[in-house]
């Protein structure tokens, strides 16, 4: 019976320091990715978006969305709506807002039957104080295309006003 004689398991190590290459060479040997641009979206760029409140097959419930009184670095939700009004069923296609402020949220299922609608969840989170603006586009059938603006401001919350105001009489200049 032969015998495998055991190799040896040391690692040599040079006792000359290993010489640094210079990062010029380095860098000429890695090409630098290339900025991508992005997908142009055929739907957002072709279409006009016009409608409000409801299309031919597809009506939004509530028409605009509206964040009034809004707390900095807080999440806001609502809900949108988008009912199928024609006696057809349909296929929509959501376009979300193009903002990071707005993000929206929902679960497609393949087409919409009569009657029947998709709820989409808005989720709002500003990170200033100030006015913002954005809409979601829905195109629908063809040409059937429908827009709902969403606005977000920064005011009271207010709900009651007083009845009444007096504004008593003041000389001019006063």
């Amino acid at each position: 019976m032969d015998m495998v004689q055991p190799t040896s398991t040391e690692i040599t190590v040079a006792k000359k320091a290993f010489k640094k290459t210079p990062s010029v060479l380095l860098d000429s040997l890695v090409e630098e990715p290339k900025k991508r641009h992005p997908v142009p979206d055929h739907l957002l760029e072709s279409k006009i978006y016009s409608e409000l409140e409801r299309s031919k097959v597809v009506q939004a419930e509530p028409a605009v969305l509206h964040y009034g009184g809004y707390e900095v670095g807080k999440h806001h939700q609502q809900t949108l709506k988008l009912i199928n009004i024609s006696g057809d069923v349909i296929n929509l296609h959501i376009i979300p807002p193009q903002t990071k402020y707005f993000q929206i949220k929902y679960t497609k299922t393949h087409r919409l039957v009569p009657g029947l609608s998709y709820v989409v969840t808005v989720d709002f989170c500003p990170d200033e104080w100030r006015y913002y603006y954005d809409c979601i586009r829905i195109h629908c059938q063809e040409e059937d295309t429908l827009v709902v603006p969403v606005h977000a401001y920064p005011a009271v919350n207010v709900v009651e006003f007083p009845s009444f105001i007096n504004l008593s009489d003041v000389s001019v200049g006063k």
